[in-house]
């Protein structure tokens, strides 16, 4: 449904998928610990309600190493680089969505905990997708790249405040606020900036963080040298 020019998405289906769960946490169907991990799962799916909020927005200003996107100022070189030829951005925040976080909260055995942490980052990442498709379905941006507050030092993770202020406080619409340390609370969300792109942008190419779990592309000094000399 939309509030205003903001897109939510809250009713979309999500069920675990157990085979998937099953590879994450390292066991299989005939472990003793198996019927446990069910009866979790089962639970988690009459509750689970990952969401999206995103909208389109419209970028202002250009300058040399900031832009304004619908009147906020965003501080970034890089994403200033790659919103060069660009004036359409697409905001957005995904979660796993206050109710797992509330129900994992509630139990207590440790090994319980490991496995509804990993429903949580599954239904985070349905989430994420269905932002993808709903957004290729809606605007039809083609190929697009995405920018995250705090993946850089580039773009810190302070600048999550403008981001907020852009899609008119998520904490209303998805449930999702900062912190004083500008973390999101629930923790299993993502934040960013979704864009229009020639090339595929990735933040981790440009960062020189060893041994990062979330990790998804190897870091490129020809290509951190190549942004920093634009």
């Amino acid at each position: 449904m939309k509030s205003m020019d903001v897109i939510i998405l809250d009713s979309f289906p999500f069920k675990v998928d157990v085979d998937t769960l099953f590879k994450r946490i390292h066991m299989d169907r005939e472990d003793d610990e198996a019927e446990q991990v069910m009866d979790l799962v089962e639970a988690a799916n009459q509750i689970a309600r990952p969401k999206v909020l995103y909208k389109q927005a419209s970028v202002n200003e250009k300058g040399e190493d900031y832009v304004i996107v619908d009147g906020v100022r965003l501080d970034s070189r890089i994403l200033r680089i790659n919103l060069d030829s660009v004036y359409r951005v697409f905001p957005y925040v995904c979660t796993c969505g206050a109710e797992l976080v509330k129900w994992a909260d509630s139990l207590e055995d440790v090994l319980e905990k490991y496995w509804a942490d990993e429903i949580m980052k599954m239904a985070l990442d349905e989430a994420s997708k269905e932002f993808h498709r709903h957004l290729n379905d809606t605007f039809h941006p083609g190929s697009t790249s995405s920018m995250n507050p705090g993946s850089l030092e580039d773009w810190p993770i302070t600048q999550q405040t403008q981001l907020f202020r852009i899609l008119e406080d998520p904490k209303q619409h998805i449930g999702v606020e900062l912190t004083d340390s500008y973390l999101m609370v629930p923790t299993k969300s993502v934040s960013g900036i979704q864009f229009a792109t020639d090339t595929n942008f990735e933040n981790c190419r440009l960062c020189t963080r060893e041994n990062c779990p979330g990790r998804r592309a190897p870091y490129d000094p020809m290509l951190h040298a190549k942004y920093k000399n634009k």
